[in-house]
């Protein structure tokens, strides 16, 4: 019953941009932890939702609603499945709120929707026009999904260019070839975010939602490339998409990671690096001794485990 996670594919990651410009900036993580944005106790009362949803509705729905008493619910699919809950257990006002605020904060799998009959029983008419709404917004991210995909592509195709042409064969990175990729991947980078940015302000920020897995990490790809004001100015939109499900939590340290390693030259969850002499060295990390702890709130793997896969690839 639990939603999907975001489906995972290999990413190339390299910056067209100047990643290490240091400035005097006040901008401050060092003393910040996750409870802004990864409300544990929140998620260890889902978690425990999920795991008697197949053989106890009753006691699913009371961990659901003990966790959304901790904080109100933003991820539009577990509200699909609390309504879904409360129709089994014919509590029909409930379920039909859980509903309506489910499509309120963007549920779209049309498909699904209309195969379930528990909510249908209830009020067909409501059922209905919930349904019509997602069925609309199911369309218009099928839609954004195939423009998103041709964004990745350009996107990474360049950086595939990048990787092979420069990187592998050993070439400098001050050498014409690579000036010219760099040029390209600029200008590539440049329009891909005057699009992206454009979908954002009209329709929040989407990742899960969309519809292949390339097209749900464009907008995280396309803002980790964007000069770093970009990524100041909407750090509490990539916040939200982590309460709402549509930006994985393990996703969001790179951002105030890039922050940090162009305003201040350090990071707090070490996702930043850079090759120095063929070597994959880390941005010097704010506090080692706790890296780890920082990680995990985020469900990132240890910094030892990310520094041997980066050197594995």
């Amino acid at each position: 019953m639990k939603s999907k996670p975001m489906q995972i594919i290999k990413i190339v990651f390299v910056f067209s941009l100047t990643v290490c410009l240091f400035s005097s900036s006040s901008y401050q993580f060092i003393d910040k932890n996750a409870t802004d944005i990864i409300n544990l106790k929140y998620n260890r009362l889902i978690d425990s939702a999920y795991f008697y949803s197949n053989n106890n509705d009753s006691l699913t729905l009371s961990f659901f609603l003990k966790a959304f008493a901790e904080e109100p619910p933003q991820n539009p699919y577990t509200l699909w499945d609390v309504s879904v809950i409360a129709s089994r257990l014919n509590k029909k006002e409930m379920a039909f709120d859980f509903l309506k605020l489910s499509v309120e904060k963007g549920y779209s799998y049309y498909n699904h929707m209309q195969k379930n009959k528990s909510l249908v029983l209830l009020d067909s008419v409501l059922f209905n026009q919930c349904l019509q709404k997602v069925r609309l917004r199911d369309s218009l991210l099928n839609h954004i999904s195939i423009t998103l995909d041709s964004i990745f592509d350009l996107d990474q195709g360049i950086r595939n260019v990048f990787h092979e042409e420069v990187i592998l064969k050993g070439k400098d990175k001050t050498s014409m070839e690579a000036k010219m990729i760099l040029d390209s991947m600029r200008f590539i980078d440049s329009t891909n975010f005057i699009t992206v940015k454009s979908l954002m302000h009209d329709h929040g920020f989407i990742g899960r939602s969309l519809r292949t897995a390339k097209s749900q990490q464009v907008m995280y790809l396309i803002f980790l490339h964007a000069p770093v004001e970009e990524i100041e100015n909407n750090l509490e939109i990539f916040k939200n998409a982590v309460k709402s499900g549509e930006l994985p939590s393990q996703q969001y340290p790179y951002f105030e990671d890039r922050i940090l390693a162009n305003r201040r030259g350090v990071q707090k969850y070490g996702t930043q690096c850079f090759l120095q002499s063929g070597e994959v060295v880390l941005v010097p990390l704010i506090d080692s001794l706790n890296v780890n702890k920082y990680r995990k709130e985020f469900g990132l793997e240890t910094i030892e485990e990310y520094i041997k896969m980066l050197k594995s690839d």
